[in-house]
């Protein structure tokens, strides 16, 4: 009980710790900085990595480039920095991409990453008695609202011809409140994502109802201002060229990338090492099919209500860019 105690105020701490970073992170203006990129990433993704190896920050040097980079704690955030001119370039996930054009950003889609459907589950400890969909039936289920995980407990529900009323869904702040109302038996199932899924794991004999595969991609998303994408394609080709070098050094460094993580993270080891084995690093176009299936995730969210109006994915897409490096499908 002290380590999961201990481990829970970790990532507490690492969420408030993220979030203060944050604030301080939308007060530049990329408009008025001379050959210089602004980038904005997430703790424990894959800009991150990029930023903790240096390879883009070299690259661009050679160009006349200084490259900035600001932390954030959600996507969301980082979106509307983007919108508001305080950074060029970022990354967020597939539903925060959502919220954002439903709100009424003008997002522009500049690359994806390799999904990452092993990265969200619904998990309950194996003593609970549950052990598929089915029997989520009546359970207090955990989610944040409108995240990867309640997309996924949405489609797991509807292949099974249930729906949201049929479970007692729990909203959670952020993981360490979701993990702290798991650890007290507050829900029967937990809705979460990697790190902190594979975090919960090694705290809890756990059994995975179910996980992403055959039903939510679980993308992250690059994003660019309208500014750059349109103005300075090259410097976007640059960017995405530097960060399939980074992740394919990750794909063969797993243990290595796990080491940075950690440290950036103040976690253990152990659980990134694991959650970097479900998944590939990768950037890819985001292409007809990576549409389609952004679309089902908006329309979902959009039947429930969490959002008045639908939106139309493909108005933030450009399927033929300059800005993408040869190689990238």
């Amino acid at each position: 009980m002290k380590r999961i105690l201990l481990t829970l105020i970790a990532i507490a701490s690492l969420l408030v710790a993220v979030a203060c970073g944050s604030s301080d992170s939308t007060g530049g203006d990329a408009a008025g900085a001379e050959k210089k990129v602004i980038i904005g990433y997430q703790k424990g993704n894959t800009l991150n990595i990029l930023k903790a190896r240096g390879n883009l920050d070299d690259r661009l040097k050679e160009e006349g480039y200084e490259v900035e980079w600001k932390v954030f704690s959600i996507g969301t955030a980082l979106l509307e920095a983007l919108h508001a001119g305080h950074i060029d370039f970022g990354h967020a996930s597939d539903a925060n991409s959502v919220f954002s054009q439903a709100g009424g950003k003008p997002i522009q889609y500049a690359a994806s990453e390799t999904p990452y459907p092993k990265g969200v589950a619904l998990v309950a400890k194996k003593d609970s008695g549950i052990e598929k969909v089915t029997d989520l039936k009546g359970k207090k289920v955990g989610v944040t609202k409108g995240g990867n995980m309640h997309y996924l407990l949405l489609k797991a529900l509807e292949k099974e011809g249930l729906s949201e009323n049929d479970v007692d869904v729990v909203y959670y702040a952020d993981a360490a409140e979701g993990s702290a109302a798991f650890s007290s038996d507050k829900i029967d199932v937990l809705g979460t994502w990697d790190p902190y899924l594979s975090i919960v794991e090694s705290l809890f004999d756990t059994k995975t109802i179910v996980n992403g595969e055959g039903l939510t991609e679980n993308r992250t998303f690059y994003f660019g201002s309208e500014e750059i994408l349109e103005d300075n394609p090259e410097l976007v080709k640059i960017i995405l060229e530097e960060l399939e070098k980074s992740n394919q050094w990750a794909n063969k460094n797993k243990k290595e990338v796990a080491e940075i993580l950690a440290e950036e993270l103040n976690l253990d080891e152990a659980p990134l090492i694991n959650a970097n084995e479900r998944r590939d690093f990768g950037v890819l176009k985001v292409d007809e099919n990576a549409v389609k299936v952004q679309q089902d995730l908006a329309d979902t969210f959009h039947g429930i209500g969490l959002f008045p109006n639908g939106i139309n994915i493909s108005d933030a897409v450009e399927l033929d860019p300059d800005w993408l490096p040869e190689g990238i499908e």
